[in-house]
């Protein structure tokens, strides 16, 4: 027996060390601690429980949340449409710059959308530092529909699409209605041209271009044309045409000559208003019809 060792250990055989069995026996638990690691063992079970059933539960109760939307995501829509239609004008402007190839102009709204989605999100989470909502503004490449404790909601991908189509609809109903409003204009514009054409073709095809008949300035559209001498002139504008001494050019043949460009631009098909000017040319001042949207350009007289 070596000194040191302790009653009631038993021997080992020689040149190899023994191990007490009180060691051993200082590891087990006494029946009081065994009952406590067993109710902490028994707690950490029921938590991991827990935790694994509200995974389990999240999909559950996520439809109960969605009828809850906080106010931040409402306040965020608006401010996004509200930015939409104040920029409406520099948007198209980049869409126009980005050149005719969709997916140019696609890459470019998409980008400009996102650009105001992450704006409009930091300025609500500036002007609320303190708040529960848990936005997230690390970048608009990001899910930023996160709330309750910075837990990521499944839809929140969905909903950041859907903002974005909604923007892009906003943006181009507004476009289609002003698109819509110009051709109304235009064709109120070319209805009375038609109309106004239809009855000067008329009157100057019926020869009632006499003393006391009137006849309509081309250019100002306001003034009478009159006849003095060998003069024709305007009442409502510098319009004035000197034939000469030929006898045959005069203010009936003048009618008669707007008469033919009128019907000869309406057999092209043209609906747009053309125009009529006069210029001077080797001395000569000459009255002209000009259409841009034809080409149209002959002189009348």
């Amino acid at each position: 027996r070596s000194a040191g060792r302790n009653e009631g250990e038993p021997k080992g055989p020689p040149g190899r060390k023994t191990t007490s069995i009180l060691f051993y026996t200082n590891l087990l638990p006494s029946s009081r601690s065994s009952e406590a690691l067993t109710g902490v063992h028994k707690r950490r079970i029921a938590r991991v429980r827990t935790v694994a059933t509200m995974d389990g539960n999240r999909h559950a109760r996520r439809p109960l949340k969605a009828h809850h939307c906080p106010s931040w995501k409402e306040k965020l829509r608006q401010n996004c449409l509200k930015r939409v239609r104040e920029e409406r004008a520099h948007l198209l402007w980049k869409i126009r710059l980005s050149g005719r190839q969709s997916q140019n102009q696609e890459e470019t709204v998409e980008s400009a959308f996102r650009g105001i989605v992450a704006n409009e999100l930091k300025k609500i989470k500036q002007a609320t530092p303190n708040d529960h909502t848990g936005i997230s503004t690390s970048g608009c490449d990001d899910l930023i529909w996160e709330y309750d404790g910075h837990q990521m909601d499944c839809s929140a991908e969905s909903n950041y699409e859907e903002l974005l189509i909604e923007m892009e609809r906003y943006l181009y109903e507004d476009l289609k209605e002003e698109l819509i409003r110009k051709e109304l204009e235009a064709y109120e514009e070319e209805d009375e041209y038609l109309a106004q054409a239809v009855f000067e073709h008329m009157q100057l095809n019926d020869g009632k271009a006499g003393k006391n008949e009137s006849v309509w300035c081309p250019i100002c559209k306001r003034g009478e044309l009159r006849e003095n001498h060998h003069l024709i002139y305007c009442t409502g504008c510098k319009l004035q045409l000197n034939p000469g001494n030929d006898k045959g050019v005069n203010l009936a043949f003048l009618c008669n000559r707007l008469g033919e460009v009128h019907e000869d631009h309406l057999d092209k098909g043209c609906k747009a208003t053309p125009s009529f000017f006069l210029e001077a040319r080797f001395d000569v001042t000459a009255l002209y019809i000009r259409c841009q949207a034809c080409s149209t350009f002959d002189i009348v007289l």
